[in-house]
């Protein structure tokens, strides 16, 4: 891999300090460096300056630096430009940037010999109905939440798989999650733990108004409608990954699916999913170190 993009979240990487160590290490192991226009001015070497959506299409892979937000945002690019990604951490938990600040070298050295392997994760593809008919369409790596407006009112959602009737929720809301979206939202909701390389949907319900709390797990071949009841009288918003959000109200349905296509994600170090899970949420990261050595 020689030609690699670099999408930086600048609010993470103050002056670009981490995004010059990154491109610096690259041109010097022989490699190209493609980075948006506005990231590009601060760089020290000549750089590829390009539009943001030209860098997906001309990459080999994409570097992100930023936290897991922006890892997401720059996931749901990678994933229709069928390009493979990496994160790096600036943020706090960074639990899908896979890189720390202290191991940059080493993982720009593996990516530029060629010595990577690469993981793909299920997508989810959402498509929101009115009553008139197709009002949007979306894909989230991490979940598709469905909650309640500005006001605290009660939102009552019927649940359907494969157009059989699973459950309501009277509540906040529903979060319909990929495995990878389980250590995000849906956790924190009181969802399971899921391996990312599964796949398999997750239905997690948002402080339900019901005796009983639990989510609903099925195949990644079923398909997820959930229904806001036709009697609510106020605003919801489905929420895409964090990044998209929509309104709807009663009587919109909203279709979670498997996507068709995974989104790829290179992988420098062979660390396992439940070792990173104890020194991301036990620890909160307080075994790795915050600079470059």
């Amino acid at each position: 891999m020689k030609a690699i993009g670099i999408i930086t979240n600048s609010d993470k990487d103050m002056n670009f300090r981490f995004t010059k160590l990154v491109a610096d290490k690259i041109i010097e192991l022989g490699g190209r460096v493609l980075m948006p226009h506005a990231s590009a001015v601060h760089m020290e070497h000549n750089i590829e300056a390009l539009d943001e959506r030209e860098i997906y299409l001309k990459a080999e892979g994409v570097l992100c630096l930023g936290g897991d937000g922006t890892y997401l945002k720059v996931a749901r690019n990678a994933y229709s430009a069928n390009v493979p990604i990496l994160g790096i951490n600036l943020g706090t938990l960074g639990f899908l940037t896979e890189i720390e600040k202290s191991d940059i070298n080493t993982a720009i050295e593996s990516i530029l010999n060629d010595r990577y392997t690469i993981e793909e994760r299920m997508m989810l593809e959402t498509v929101i109905y009115s009553k008139s008919g197709v009002i949007a369409k979306d894909i989230a790596l991490n979940d598709v939440v469905i909650s309640r407006g500005e006001l605290s009112r009660i939102l009552h959602l019927k649940t359907y798989i494969n157009n059989v009737y699973a459950e309501s929720y009277p509540g906040d809301g529903i979060i319909v999650s990929s495995p990878t979206g389980s250590t995000a939202y849906s956790l924190s909701a009181g969802g399971p733990i899921v391996e990312p390389d599964l796949e398999i949907i997750v239905i997690t319900p948002i402080c339900p108004h019901i005796l009983y709390s639990r989510s609903f797990i099925t195949t990644a071949e079923r398909v997820v409608r959930v229904v806001v009841d036709e009697s609510y009288e106020h605003s919801a918003m489905v929420t895409v990954d964090g990044q998209n959000g929509y309104e709807v109200k009663g009587g919109y349905s909203i279709e979670v699916k498997k996507a068709p296509c995974s989104v790829k994600m290179i992988k420098v170090a062979n660390k396992n999913f439940f070792k990173i899970l104890r020194s991301k949420f036990y620890m909160r990261g307080e075994t790795f170190k915050d600079e470059i050595q």
